[in-house]
């Protein structure tokens, strides 16, 4: 069974993309002046920090040097930034609008804490903002005895099963929102137990995680390449 990491389907499907882009496409209003190895370069910087520059220059099909080289370029850290800011946007949008079982969940978070740090903070900052309100408005609901609509109670119950087990995997001090102000409202107003007693001995050890990250990464893009 294939892991559910979400960086990697987005990588894959972007590469997708952009190899079957229009004859006179452009990104940012420029025309493209990227191959497919520099590009999928530019999209794997969404792991930096966790694969060096010498792991996605494989991963790329580049020589090093030739990586080194772009990475002094305008052009390409601005493409960079773009589509970490892209990913961000993607990542929030698809944990706020679907559901996943809890070892999917685990897979998510896990892959979430690989991520380059600025992708991390693009991702958390809002969507803990987005929990924080939800946390607010769930404890007036039960102080009157209603319920949020539906729409606001499943949001709630995606962002705590993220959060849950992100902060288990590695701990922060967003620790002290999640479990200390939203998991006591969550508990009154949905199931979450198995979110809450989720321990990171239970997932695949952390060499395995990233073997099987890297091995997908190259399924979904060598034959792009």
């Amino acid at each position: 069974m294939e892991r559910t990491f979400l960086g990697a389907r987005w990588v894959g499907e972007a590469l997708d993309r952009y190899h079957h882009r229009p004859p006179r496409a452009t990104i940012m209003g420029k025309r493209i002046i990227f191959s497919n190895y520099h590009y999928l370069a530019a999209l794997l910087h969404i792991y930096t920090g966790t694969f060096n520059l010498a792991q996605i220059a494989e991963l790329a099909g580049l020589p090093l040097e030739e990586l080194k080289f772009h990475r002094a370029q305008l052009d390409f850290m601005t493409l960079v930034d773009y589509l970490k800011t892209k990913f961000s946007e993607w990542f929030r949008e698809t944990l706020i609008m679907r559901d996943f079982a809890l070892e999917e969940y685990a897979d998510i978070a896990w892959e979430y804490t690989k991520l380059d740090e600025m992708v991390q903070s693009q991702i958390k900052i809002p969507l803990l903002e987005r929990l924080k309100h939800l946390t607010y408005a769930g404890k007036d609901c039960l102080a009157a005895g209603k319920t949020l609509d539906t729409y606001d109670l499943n949001v709630f119950r995606r962002l705590m099963s993220f959060f849950l087990l992100a902060e288990a995997i590695r701990p922060t001090l967003s620790s002290r929102l999640v479990r200390e102000k939203a998991l006591p409202v969550a508990e009154k107003t949905f199931e979450i137990g198995p979110y809450k007693n989720w321990q990171r001995d239970s997932q695949a050890p952390e060499k395995d995680l990233l073997e099987a990250l890297r091995m997908i990464l190259r399924e979904r893009t060598s034959h792009f390449l």
